[in-house]
């Protein structure tokens, strides 16, 4: 089963039979079975017929909207889980501390060890004191998060690690081009930390699919509580995950699969983008000009390329020069000014599809899954750590365990 991304601004998406087919103009682009799909996305200006939107339904398979750059805009959704029991168990642990305090504290420590794997594999290469330093201190935090018994304590030792993490993640870049200074976000401020929104985006997406199907609630987390608005049990979920999209980002920066063409600074929206609701969370924030773009679609691993512009729109940004990029961002000190007006860095057409292949080929790749003894699709892993923290709810597993890689 295959995740069907499609990007290529003024596709139209219909049924024929069960078949998806993916137009634009006269021009026929792509034929999928619906049978070998368990996901559509749908980034930015993509038409999808009424025929396409009942074939989807009828054959139950996940249907996203997301804008360009991956921010959650829609979902179709079909007749919710029966499974009412699971839910109440959910709510009820939801409001129990001491519940709340065992799952938390597992995520973290997984988090945190996660991340201090990815350090020690470069720290082999480099032989950097900071980072040896650094690999000792996220020591400690594992240790202190054991013993911590509070929720707020273990927010703080995510955050600290987190802060340490992202401190030398700068040395794991091997391209003189690329630069990173500090995690920035809403907007990011470099190409690097758009890679990273973009993947945490989309793998955002992919975990809360797994959420609703196996019948919980995605707003009622338990390290994320709830809050407003917030998909808080898929933020859980996904936590013990971001360090492999961390990986990600470096291996498509340091093969050199993209480059600095394929990012593009972003300010206020367009006419067009407003037209068609496509904007980032951050728009409004931000005063330079911008235009629509064109994209690719993406299935798993294939492309297809469109003819990379829409000519009845206005150009595209320039794209960000190696010297914005060296940049890397504000200084630490500016760094609670992200929401005060500067322009965001995000990937352009091209960086999408390249991206998304990727994470499609990563998503794909096997590995050692230790509750089933077994080698499964990282893909697949994701989901069953879906069904494990069901399980977790209803009392069927007796703690939560996390997903680290051996």
């Amino acid at each position: 089963m295959h995740n069907l991304a499609v990007t290529e601004q003024g596709t139209q998406v219909h049924a024929e039979g069960n078949l998806l087919v993916l137009s634009r103009g006269k021009a026929t682009l792509r034929q999928v079975k619906i049978g070998e799909i368990e996901q559509v996305l749908l980034f930015g200006r993509v038409e999808l017929t009424s025929g396409a939107v009942a074939l989807l339904a009828r054959r139950g398979v996940d249907l996203v909207w997301l804008t360009l750059d991956g921010r959650f805009r829609a979902r179709l959704a079909t007749r919710a889980s029966r499974n009412v029991v699971l839910r109440l168990a959910q709510y009820r642990a939801t409001i129990d501390p001491a519940f709340c305090l065992r799952v938390a504290r597992q995520i973290v420590l997984a988090k945190i060890r996660h991340q201090r794997a990815v350090l020690l594999r470069a720290q082999r290469r480099l032989a950097d004191d900071a980072l040896a330093v650094v690999l000792g201190q996220m020591r400690l935090l594992v240790h202190q998060a054991e013993r911590e018994a509070s929720l707020d304590g273990l927010r703080g030792f995510e955050g600290q690690a987190a802060a340490l993490y992202f401190g030398q993640f700068g040395k794991l870049l091997r391209v003189p081009e690329f630069t990173f200074v500090h995690r920035t976000r809403r907007p990011p401020r470099d190409p690097v930390n758009a890679c990273l929104s973009f993947g945490y985006a989309v793998l955002g997406s992919l975990a809360e699919s797994d959420v609703l199907r196996c019948g919980l609630d995605p707003a009622l987390g338990f390290f994320h509580q709830p809050l407003y608005g917030r998909s808080s049990l898929m933020l859980d979920l996904i936590e013990e995950f971001r360090p492999l999209i961390d990986g990600l980002v470096l291996r498509v920066i340091n093969r050199r699969q993209l480059g600095p063409g394929d990012f593009e600074r972003r300010g206020a929206a367009t006419v067009e983008e407003i037209l068609a609701g496509d904007l980032p969370d951050d728009w409004a924030d931000t005063p330079t000009t911008n235009s629509c773009k064109s994209g690719y679609q993406v299935v798993e691993f294939a492309s297809i390329q469109g003819d990379g512009f829409d000519e009845h729109l206005a150009a595209p940004s320039p794209p960000v020069e190696p010297s914005d990029i060296a940049a890397g961002g504000p200084p630490p000190a500016a760094t609670a000014g992200e929401a005060s007006g500067a322009a965001g860095v995000y990937l352009a057409e091209t960086g999408r599809r390249i991206f998304l292949a990727e994470l499609f080929r990563r998503m794909r790749e096997r590995m050692y899954y230790a509750p089933q003894q077994a080698a499964f699709e990282l893909r697949e892993i994701v989901r069953q750590q879906a069904y494990h923290i069901a399980r977790v709810v209803e009392g069927r597993d007796a703690e939560y365990i996390p997903f680290v890689p051996e």
